[in-house]
């Protein structure tokens, strides 16, 4: 039961970590490189944070937020999350009647 516990959580938490991946790619301007700070674009805009946004940086008019309570939810969402996929996934499924 603990095997598949943790097989369901490591799915759950791999699942939300790339909703975030995608998230902070089409939140920002040049994509998931501006998040990373190797792309082109000369005044883009980098976000990053699902379900709350956490970070934000650059601009025409350069701006940085970065919010730790916002990264302190979403991380915990990212563990309930996992947890509760672990838990489905931990279900032991009735026996078929014979």
């Amino acid at each position: 039961m603990a095997k598949r516990f943790i097989l369901g959580f490591c799915t759950g938490l791999l699942f939300f970590i790339t909703i975030n991946l995608i998230s902070a790619h089409l939140a920002s301007d040049c994509g998931l490189l501006a998040v990373f700070g190797r792309d082109a674009c000369a005044d883009d805009i980098a976000r990053a944070g699902w379900p709350l946004q956490f970070y934000e940086d650059g601009g025409f008019a350069y701006h940085h937020s970065f919010n730790i309570f916002f990264l302190v939810i979403n991380i915990g969402a990212g563990l309930i999350f996992g947890a509760l996929s672990g838990w489905l996934f931990s279900r032991s499924a009735k026996p078929v009647p014979k």
